[in-house]
């Protein structure tokens, strides 16, 4: 029986479970608000009310097999595109072109359009983009 090979397991966990404190620790309360508005597809409205933090939230899309870490945690590289994060997909060894190529194919895409096209106007809303843009125009 080879010894090596649970050591290297574990030091594959290891790495996972800091990468998503590290993630966790950069992500502001917008960033969480939009993570969770992006998931509400996905999990039920008492779910949602107890989703406090980003490791909540990993920690409900592997519960639910949506990510399982570390291999498969595309759903949450996409989710952290989709919020703008894309400074912190390399922490999943991903980046923003290999999030791209994969949304792309309409079969990997996990958030719907609608909800991306809501939380993106909601927050163009937020940042006073129509008065901005009004004020442009006249």
């Amino acid at each position: 029986m080879n010894n090596s090979v649970e050591p290297d397991a574990c030091v594959v966990r290891l790495n996972y479970k800091r990468a998503m404190i590290d993630v966790n620790n950069q992500l502001g309360r917008r960033d969480l608000e939009s993570l969770k508005f992006l998931c509400s597809d996905f999990f039920p409205v008492s779910k949602m009310e107890r989703l406090r933090s980003g490791l909540d939230i990993v920690q409900s899309l592997q519960q639910m097999c949506l990510i399982s870490p570390p291999d498969n945690v595309y759903f949450l590289a996409e989710l952290l595109w989709l919020v703008g994060r894309v400074d912190l997909l390399h922490k999943l060894n991903t980046n923003q072109d290999g999030v791209r190529s994969s949304l792309s194919n309409t079969r990997l895409k996990h958030v719907s359009a609608y909800r991306y096209v809501i939380l993106w106007t909601s927050l163009l809303i937020t940042n006073g983009w129509p008065k901005k843009v009004s004020h442009q125009i006249l």
